[in-house]
């Protein structure tokens, strides 16, 4: 055993335990700190270290000198010598237990006493160059723990917070492509070309997905519920644009975002508070504290618009009796849920189109005071009117007679437009809908 060089496995900070193979080292902490898998999973944090650092995966599972003997199997039999002394092969065997004490003497004789080798074999660097770091909940000391399953796990993206990390990464099955790639002396230069180009597009996609963890971690995008409540704030000044802002934040870092943000927001206060002091300089107020007297008074004004309003939505309605029952019945279920009592409200009447002034218009000249009255009600341009007046009625001289359903063919205008058209010429015997009769204008002509 080396000089300094504890006889046993470190004790884990976490739970005390001594460390066993696998277990976790950070690689930021100074003096190193090193974690059991079980602290590991649960975020566990000590003096400096953080659960965010980057870290690599112990294993002695290697082989050092023999084909055979892992590193861990060295680590053994070094302290089972240290405890038992260089020749109690036989106690040494027993404190082993997987090797017996002619293997335990063969092997230390051969790679510790005769060998005259390096002290250590020179292996290829093991580090990888991207190594997945967890995403932490920044904005409070303990981050969110979401329920398997739960709406919030499923909002998070299906992050889990003891493992600092998602249940689906990006490129989720990257790691099948090379699950069955092995490298033999038998390989040409065609086969190795490609089996590193897998391999190397397998280090793109961790890069990428460290990518977009550092995304999430620096904008602060794990928990959506917060930043809905975060951008509350924006509600009566740059909420429109927030979804389109968004775009811009890979160009600027997270702190220069949110004064960008800020700015905009704080423009647009400034903006309606001058538009506010506008209408009180139109209004002719010139001090503030009249300012709200002059809110007060609006808010009245609109008050007295609204009623108004009612008052004229039945004096529109009095005169359809239907119309104006609806009325009458939305009213009193709106007094009954001012109230408290639970009522369905009736669908409100539809207003009717106050008459069209058609004075003026095209084709006015052309018609007659009933027709031009029935223009205005239609609210029908009296040249049109006119236009269809005189294909309906030539058609119906063609067929002798004329149905409705053969003018809504003809006229592709509103339907209920089309159909008081047709009761009109009807009415004032213009046209005819049963074949036995004759216009009533064509016999009195021919009289």
């Amino acid at each position: 055993m080396m000089e300094g060089e504890p006889d046993e496995d470190p004790p884990c900070p976490g739970c005390s335990c001594n460390l066993q193979c696998p277990y976790i080292r950070c690689v930021e902490c100074v003096p190193m700190t090193e974690l059991c898998l079980h602290c590991f999973a649960k975020g566990f944090e000590y003096n400096e270290h953080k659960n965010d650092h980057r870290y690599t995966v112990i294993k002695n599972d290697f082989k050092l000198f023999d084909q055979g003997w892992t590193a861990a199997d060295e680590v053994r039999l070094l302290r089972a010598v240290a405890d038992c002394g260089v020749g109690n092969w036989i106690d040494i065997a027993n404190q082993m237990q997987t090797r017996s004490k002619q293997q335990c003497e063969h092997h230390y004789l051969k790679c510790y006493i005769n060998n005259r080798g390096p002290v250590l074999p020179v292996l290829e660097d093991p580090w990888i160059t991207v190594h997945p770091s967890p995403v932490v909940f920044k904005l409070s000391d303990d981050p969110p723990r979401p329920a398997v399953g739960s709406t919030q796990q499923t909002e998070m993206s299906g992050y889990m917070a003891a493992r600092g990390d998602f249940t689906m990464e990006y490129n989720n099955y990257a790691e099948l492509d090379i699950r069955d790639i092995d490298f033999s002396e038998m390989d040409d230069d065609l086969e190795k070309d490609l089996k590193y180009a897998v391999v190397q597009i397998y280090q793109n996609c961790l890069r990428e997905r460290q990518r977009r963890k550092r995304i999430i971690r620096k904008y602060g995008l794990l928990h959506l519920q917060r930043l809905s409540v975060i951008n509350r704030k924006y509600e009566h000044t740059i909420k429109a644009w927030l979804d389109s802002l968004r775009v811009f934040m890979r160009l600027l870092p997270p702190i220069e975002y949110d004064k960008y943000i800020e700015g905009l927001h704080y423009e647009q206060e400034l903006k309606n508070e001058i538009k506010q002091l506008q209408e009180f300089r139109e209004a002719g107020i010139t001090r503030l504290r009249l300012g709200r007297m002059f809110h007060r008074l609006k808010l009245r004004r609109e008050e007295e618009k609204t009623k108004r309003r009612a008052l004229s939505d039945v004096l529109s309605n009095i005169q359809d009796q239907t119309a104006c029952q609806q009325w009458l019945q939305r009213q009193a279920a709106l007094e009954s849920v001012g109230k408290g009592m639970p009522i369905s409200l009736p669908s409100a009447p539809r207003k009717c189109a106050p008459p069209l002034d058609i004075i003026g218009m095209p084709g006015y000249e052309k018609l007659n005071a009933r027709e031009r009255e029935m223009c205005a009600l239609v609210r029908l341009v009296p040249q049109s009117f006119y236009e269809f007046k005189t294909l309906l009625v030539n058609e119906c001289k063609k067929q002798g007679h004329l149905k409705l359903a053969q003018a809504r063919t003809m006229i592709k205008i509103d339907v209920n437009k089309t159909r008081k058209i047709y009761d009109f010429l009807i009415s004032d015997g213009y046209i005819n809908k049963d074949p036995l009769l004759a216009p009533i204008k064509n016999t009195v002509a021919k009289l």
